[in-house]
């Protein structure tokens, strides 16, 4: 197109210098010379225009020419604020968003299930990438510190200490006495032959068998009978009795500095175990397995899941308003604070972008953009200068024919 406008700035020079050396030879010759003329003038005048924008026109450095090139850091800084001004404010922004209906759009589009598979399928593919990219060793490394951290931080003697408070409050600390005591009936009764022959153990070599039939037989007795008077009577005093050492106990739990100085060393010791380590370092490497398994199987639970879940995200979405009206201020919310925190930086990554290019390179890629639509400039400076000098030079003969001025026509 360039080509096209200096060729056409040629062609009525040379139209114009044959029609000035044969302006006697035919009266319409006047007509081509006049119309040549100020198309030629048109097409200078054109072409300085832009080329000034570029560069300096025939190399000579005349004022207010290579405008790009020399204004390129006021041009950047200006460009910049105006994005920033008119694409990144809060209320373009804004009202973008809102006639938008985001809410509504994202949920018609992912309550398709094509679209919710799609989506389930980009979440898992992300965390598989995600877990791929991982440093094994720094999140083992990171899970046993949590791990052991969260164990530190953590008193359960008192959690323990509630509860059971709960457990055993009211009525369910008679229930569970009377559970304890079935239970020692039932271990009495299920294991006679047992206690009877550890009866027979413990007692010297040298006693007889009925001896030893005669002391389990006694206590035996004597403990069944202790439990079921236990059974029977609440206000028994071994009943009473361990009841006050429960209640002691879970009181200890909560609040005792001993038990909490014995928690810290029993914990202390669990986490130097071997097998808590091996836990916590293979944990990271079950969950990576887990996850890279089910981004790979296209049926996998994990997928359809999230499908799931994101079909009835949507669902909720158009069926509850109110739920759309918050889930679009929120979106206007963020938005707003997106542009209001980093808008300038934005424009400031624009301004700085252009201020750090070449000028020459950047008058180059500026023209290489725009210039097509320069050399248009060009060509119909050239058509119109041409339209008008014809057009003057019409007016002047027909005003010459008429033995007539232009002041004549026109009075002041």
């Amino acid at each position: 197109m360039k080509r096209l406008a200096t060729g056409l700035l040629l062609a009525v020079t040379a139209v114009y210098i044959v029609a000035r050396l044969f302006h006697e030879f035919a009266p319409w010759v006047g007509y081509v010379e006049a119309t040549a003329e100020a198309a030629m003038v048109g097409a200078l005048a054109d072409w300085f225009a832009v080329t000034a924008l570029f560069r300096h026109p025939l190399g000579l450095k005349i004022p207010h020419t290579a405008i790009i090139p020399n204004r390129k850091s006021q041009i950047a800084e200006q460009f910049g604020r105006f994005v920033q001004e008119n694409f990144l404010s809060e209320q373009v922004i804004s009202a973008k968003i809102r006639a938008m209906n985001l809410s509504q759009q994202v949920a018609l589009w992912i309550v398709a299930p094509k679209n919710a598979d799609a989506v389930a399928e980009q979440l898992t593919a992300g965390l598989a990438g995600a877990v791929r990219v991982m440093n094994d060793a720094d999140i083992q490394r990171m899970i046993e510190q949590k791990v052991a951290d969260k164990i530190r931080d953590t008193s359960f003697a008192p959690l323990i200490g509630e509860l059971l408070t709960f457990l055993t409050s009211g009525r369910r600390q008679q229930e569970a006495m009377d559970a304890a005591v079935r239970i020692a009936l039932n271990l009495l009764e299920d294991n006679d032959e047992q206690l009877r022959e550890k009866v027979g153990t413990e007692t010297p070599w040298w006693f007889p068998s009925s001896l030893d039939k005669a002391v389990y037989k006694k206590l035996v007795r004597s403990l069944s009978k202790t439990l079921y008077e236990m059974q029977m009577d609440i206000f028994h005093p071994m009943r009473i009795k361990l009841v006050t050492i429960t209640d002691q106990f879970m009181e200890d739990l909560k609040h005792s500095q001993d038990i909490r100085n014995k928690e810290v060393s029993i914990k202390e010791d669990l986490l130097n175990q071997p097998a808590l380590r091996d836990f916590t370092g293979t944990l990271w490497q079950d969950i990576k397995q887990a996850l890279l398994h089910q981004s790979e199987n296209p049926n996998a639970e994990l997928k359809q899941t999230i499908q799931k879940s994101v079909i009835k995200f949507g669902e909720s979405i158009l069926e509850d308003p109110a739920l759309a009206n918050k889930i679009d201020g929120w979106a206007d919310a963020s938005a707003r604070h997106l542009i209001r925190t980093y808008g300038h930086e934005v424009a400031d990554l624009i301004s700085g972008t252009i201020d750090n290019w070449d000028a020459t390179a950047t008058a180059e890629r500026i023209e290489l953009q725009i210039g097509r639509d320069l050399q248009f400039i060009r060509i119909n400076g050239t058509v119109v200068g041409g339209l008008a000098g014809l057009t003057i030079h019409l007016i002047a003969e027909l005003s010459s024919l008429a033995d007539i001025s232009l002041t004549d026509l026109w009075p002041l």
